[in-house]
């Protein structure tokens, strides 16, 4: 998608990046029917998910995979995206055996059956985030539009960086 449609994400004047999240989520879940799109957000030193932002799921969602640290073993997809630089993909979260029954039970749950979380990035090139569209039925990684993620993806790195960069000292 073109800069332009990238420059409708940005923070407008005393908006939350929370809430700019939650446009994006919004508008990547009217393009791809059936998603349940959400942001994953490293802590500062990249130990753990520091908070999440998921709009059209519960909230009880969101409460269940703040504060999973990062590393191996990996309770979810999202700190195995960003703490292995790579887009996992999860057809059928009851038979993947790669991640805890805790993320097993919350997705399955919260109407996840399968989902892909891709790494967002900071402007220094690590993983700051993951962007993340669930379903609620299993299906394959062709299923994914990879243009509408890399965009997405794009987008909330372009904000999640303006976060960083307002608490500097």
């Amino acid at each position: 998608m073109a800069n332009t449609e990238l420059e409708r994400f940005e923070s407008r004047p005393n908006e939350s990046v929370e809430t700019s999240i939650a446009r994006v989520c919004a508008r990547v879940e009217a393009l791809a029917p059936a998603s349940r799109a959400g942001v994953s957000i490293a802590s500062a030193d990249r130990s753990k998910l520091e908070c999440s932002v998921f709009p059209n799921l519960p909230r009880t969602f969101q409460e269940t995979i703040n504060d999973l640290p990062m590393g191996a073993p990996y309770i979810g997809c999202c700190t195995a995206a960003m703490d292995g630089n790579q887009i996992i993909t999860v057809h059928d979260v009851t038979k993947d055996g790669r991640f805890s029954d805790v993320f097993v039970r919350t997705c399955v749950d919260h109407g996840i059956k399968s989902l892909q979380s891709r790494p967002v990035y900071g402007r220094e090139g690590k993983p700051i985030g993951t962007f993340v569209m669930g379903y609620g039925e299993p299906r394959p990684e062709r299923d994914f539009d990879v243009a509408l993620m890399d965009f997405a993806a794009d987008a909330v790195g372009t904000l999640l960086q303006k976060r960083l960069d307002s608490r500097a000292p």
